[in-house]
């Protein structure tokens, strides 16, 4: 009914000038995703004593209302990316809110040798070993918000996209101890090099790739654990960046390390497949296939394949089929786009039927004190932080520890075994590493060469893309180009065959 003094025309158009706003409202609402309901907050962890560690930034994102202890979801940017992106693209802090876990984003912040910008280094051997670079680094960021936020031990997950899904592959092989289960959107095999990605930027893409026994032998050499940890593979067949066949090699490399079988292998793995849900708007002919060892309800792999569209809608992207699909509550960002199935939903599904090591109903959860891994310096004497264990019947039990085959004289990896065994006769056990690193006083010495020599000496080793950089071989610090045998470069020696730029501490100045 029109206000008095309005006339009858300009109340019609006052009404449906509302009834436009209030559709344009509702159409916001379903473009726009919902406002976050957390907190982000954000760290530094300062570089470790190790070679190739440096300094990293990160962010936690942690809902309001979180009950702990919380599972932990790493997630890694892309190349060109930042944590920036995952935080705001990619659909998981709407998960984290949902679902109820601990988003963990970490930028790369610096990194050695050629490459493009912020690039995880998965293809540079210092940087996809236990104790060493980059995977090390993420190892310990995920501890330091363990310090920070009660974060349970059985369900510590990792995701990432790109160079960022690479490296979530090295770190479920070189730190299979530590995470549940890792899921990997347009990511590659362990060990692979720079060639496994398409850099003509133009569709189709080209690559070569690493034979799968060859990675699988990689992969078993790396590994220091026998659980075996289950991998999400999520590849768009239209990728021209990240090209098919990376999602079955790194399916088939890890059935054979993990499953003990190739895909289909009668009597030892059993596939299943389905459409894959949820998805927004088109699934793209997806399929998500299970591969299940024979009398078990966990999978070794599962795949979630695609073909997706190779252009995106954000206008800095390269339209190479190459990003991470946020679904309904993400964003078209960089790398990023919303329509197809909705990576947040399908990994978390994922991962909450893969926690590490499930606890049977009715048995003893072992929660273990202190770090994991435990790192000491040889000679330096090892003290056990020891472990609690809780029982829905018992209430408190008394845990077990073996540390019996820790050698602290002797540098290497070692483990301490913990069970727990309730009233009933039900046992869990669990198990830490200890890693006994060198105590090498620094040599000291000085030398003065091209790059290429120091190479050719095994001071320093090719690295970077395509091998292009000389590496120092202390600390992965470049040096200059590989080939380069006219220009200098001096390196001090650290422990034996460990070469630094600067000299180590307790050594002289070149004016000393």
């Amino acid at each position: 009914m029109p206000r008095a003094g309005m006339p009858v025309k300009w109340s019609h158009m006052a009404s449906v000038f509302l009834a436009v706003l209030a559709v344009l409202a509702a159409l916001a609402a379903l473009v726009s995703p919902p406002a976050s309901a957390g907190t982000a907050e954000s760290f530094t962890l300062a570089a470790g004593n190790y070679a190739g560690s440096r300094e990293r930034r990160y962010k936690v994102y942690v809902p309001s209302g979180l009950a702990a202890p919380a599972p932990l979801v790493m997630a890694l940017h892309g190349c060109e990316q930042t944590n920036d992106d995952v935080l705001n693209d990619w659909g998981l802090t709407a998960a984290a809110d949902r679902f109820g876990f601990v988003l963990v984003a970490p930028f790369i912040t610096s990194y050695d040798g050629l490459r493009n910008t912020n690039c995880w280094g998965f293809w540079l051997d210092q940087h996809r070993h236990e104790g060493r670079g980059e995977v090390e680094d993420l190892h310990r960021v995920a501890l330091d918000v363990e310090a920070r936020f009660a974060v349970d031990p059985a369900r510590r997950y990792i995701t990432g996209l790109s160079s960022g899904g690479a490296m979530t592959v090295v770190a479920a092989v070189a730190h299979n101890e530590y995470w549940a289960a890792a899921a990997s959107a347009s990511g590659l095999p362990y060990g692979e090099d720079a060639a496994s990605v398409s850099l003509a930027r133009q569709c189709p893409g080209s690559a070569t790739f690493h034979p799968v026994t060859r990675v699988a032998g990689d992969m078993r050499a790396e590994r220091n654990d026998p659980y075996p940890i289950p991998l999400m593979v999520l590849q768009n067949d239209g990728d021209c960046v990240v090209v098919q066949p990376a999602g079955n090699n790194l399916r088939d490399a890890h059935l054979a390390v993990f499953g003990e079988a190739a895909p289909g292998t009668p009597g030892q793995v059993r596939s299943t497949r389905q459409a894959c849900t949820p998805a927004f708007q088109s699934d793209f002919g997806c399929r998500h296939t299970q591969y299940i060892e024979d009398g078990s309800t966990r999978s070794v792999v599962e795949t979630v394949f695609y073909v997706g569209p190779a252009a995106t809608p954000n206008s800095g992207d390269r339209d190479l089929g190459h990003y991470w699909v946020s679904g309904e509550e993400g964003r078209d960002g960089r790398y990023s786009i919303r329509q197809g199935p909705s990576y947040p939903d399908i990994i978390w599904d994922f991962f909450v039927r893969h926690a590490r090591g499930a606890v049977p109903p009715g048995n003893p959860v072992i929660t273990l004190n202190g770090a994991n891994p435990v790192q000491i310096a040889v000679g330096q004497a090892f003290t056990d932080p020891g472990a609690t264990a809780s029982d829905p019947e018992d209430g408190s039990v008394a845990v077990a520890a073996d540390c019996s085959k820790v050698d602290a004289s002797r540098p290497g990896r070692y483990s301490c075994t913990y069970t727990a065994t309730d009233s009933a006769g039900n046992s869990t056990t669990a198990t830490r590493g200890v890693i006994v690193s060198s105590s090498t006083p620094a040599g000291c010495a000085r030398v003065t060469a091209s790059p290429l020599a120091h190479i050719e000496a095994g001071r320093a080793f090719r690295g970077g893309l395509f091998d292009l950089r000389a590496l120092a071989s202390g600390d992965s610090a470049d040096i200059g180009f590989a080939w380069d045998s006219w220009s200098r470069a001096t390196l001090h020696e650290g422990a034996p065959g460990e070469w630094f730029p600067n000299p180590p501490a307790g050594c002289l100045t070149a004016g000393g």
